[in-house]
């Protein structure tokens, strides 16, 4: 088991595919973020949260395989609970970023053991790139259709978009309180 890894796997879904999951995730749209809930970085962009059950269904490839790299991988105890949880929609515009951060949070029932990213993207975006700590200058694949797992502890940011939009959809996989 490695903590310290990110986990790219390609393609789980097509463009057309990308485009049926986009049209279904807005028609899902619970409520958009609050401002300033990351107060501590840089985020810039629009991000919503997202009832998980609607989806599952048509998530399941995806979801199946954050649960497949996390036991071979991480082994993490997560509770994928997918009726009680959410997704979190984010949408970068040009100039749309998010400065170094991790994924933790603050709660003594639960903490987020691993976080998992579908790309989402409809069309070419430049910028935009996935950098994690520890590899700062190394662009980590990750086009529409991909996945990226990795641990919520890893500090990792999104650069500025340049041109297009960038859009992801972010699973966090939540457990009993780290030990």
């Amino acid at each position: 088991m490695n903590p310290l890894k990110v986990i790219t796997f390609p393609y789980i879904f097509t463009q057309e595919q990308v485009r049926e999951i986009n049209k279904e995730i807005r028609k899902n749209i619970s409520e958009k973020e609050p401002l300033g809930l990351q107060a501590t970085s840089t985020k810039v962009g629009n991000f919503f949260h997202i009832p998980c059950l609607p989806l599952t269904s048509l998530l399941h490839p995806w979801l199946k395989q954050c649960q497949a790299v996390n036991k071979k991988v991480f082994g993490y105890d997560i509770f994928w609970n997918f009726p009680v949880e959410s997704f979190n929609y984010n949408v970068y515009d040009k100039s749309g970023e998010y400065d170094w951060h991790t994924d933790v949070t603050k709660n003594k029932v639960r903490d987020i053991k691993l976080t998992c990213l579908l790309n989402l993207s409809e069309e070419t975006y430049g910028g935009g790139e996935f950098r994690a700590i520890g590899k700062p200058n190394e662009n980590i694949k990750f086009t529409s259709g991909m996945g990226l797992i990795f641990n919520p502890l890893i500090a990792h940011k999104v650069t500025p978009v340049t041109k297009g939009e960038r859009i992801t959809l972010t699973y966090w996989g939540v457990g009993p309180s780290w030990r």
